[in-house]
């Protein structure tokens, strides 16, 4: 049976870094745009033809080069199969993750006869972690933070980098008609302002969602971790995980795949700032929750 990973944050919040970071630690795997291929034609044609070319495009959203080993969310596996990303009742039902666990895990040489260890992301699932948890027996959740003004700043940088960057978008999505409808709206330079505001409302409400969830899950399956404490700090940062993960292999991993720079943007308006404080004083409780229940030694 193989050793789950959960990695959830908001998009934009750094869980492509953890995942890459915690694949790396644990010697483990994780779903790629080459596994993904596989379900979806497009994407496939896409990475087929970028080879052929010798080309390496990037992601749209930042400058991450796209091939066949790159990271990626299941969410894009559920939405082919199930036609939801978030994990649900329905992919529940259909035993897609499951299937996915062992895929990824089926494909690791382990030596000394360990468990595999698989390691996935999906930012749709961000606030899900008790379901995932409970369907996928001894998985753990690493749940990934970042600052909400930076999150928003970020978010908005990707949708503009996008209007001129889109062929890795649309190869992720095999439905024509619903590529032409995002990428209208991505496009428009008042459309893509219209969703960017709906995106910020949203996001900032299910931030307040999170925090509110944090003290029902099981404080011995979780890591709280912060995406700015693994920029400045990997070795600090990580440290958050000491009871799932080698720390200082991830802290390794960590300054290894990072961005050399590290972009600390706009705090926010005041109301953002607001929600932030909120979001990361649920943060500190769960932590110092862990830390009374001798899950994790003191900092």
């Amino acid at each position: 049976m193989a050793r789950v990973f959960f990695v959830t944050g908001f998009n934009r919040s750094g869980t492509t870094l953890v995942t890459s970071a915690v694949t790396e630690a644990t010697g483990g795997a994780t779903l790629t745009a080459g596994h993904l291929a596989r379900y979806i034609p497009t994407l496939d044609r896409f990475l087929v033809t970028a080879k052929k070319r010798g080309l390496a495009p990037d992601r749209g959203v930042d400058r991450l080069p796209v091939s066949e080993s790159t990271p990626e969310e299941y969410g894009w596996l559920l939405q082919t199969l199930t036609g939801e990303p978030a994990f649900g009742e329905g992919a529940a039902q259909s035993g897609v993750l499951a299937q996915l666990i062992e895929e990824v895990a089926g494909g690791q040489q382990r030596a000394n006869g360990s468990e595999p260890v698989v390691v996935l992301k999906n930012p749709w699932d961000t606030g899900r972690e008790q379901l995932l948890l409970g369907h996928v027996e001894g998985a753990v959740a690493l749940l990934v933070r970042r600052r909400l003004g930076a999150i928003e700043d970020s978010q908005a940088r990707a949708w503009s980098r996008m209007a001129t960057s889109n062929r890795y978008l649309r190869a992720l999505i095999p439905d024509r008609r619903r590529a032409g409808e995002i990428l209208s709206s991505v496009l428009d330079p008042a459309a893509r302002q219209r969703m960017i505001r709906a995106n910020n409302r949203q996001t900032r409400r299910d931030v307040l969602r999170l925090a509110r969830l944090l003290p029902m899950l099981p404080l011995d399956r979780v890591a709280f971790l912060s995406y700015d404490e693994l920029r400045s700090d990997p070795r600090a940062g990580a440290a958050w995980a000491a009871h799932l993960l080698d720390p200082e292999a991830v802290a390794k991993a960590v300054a290894a795949h990072s961005f050399p720079e590290y972009n600390h943007e706009a705090r926010g308006s005041l109301l953002v700032r607001a929600i932030d404080r909120y979001w990361a004083r649920a943060w500190r409780r769960a932590r110092a929750q862990q830390v009374k229940a001798g899950i994790l030694a003191p900092p």
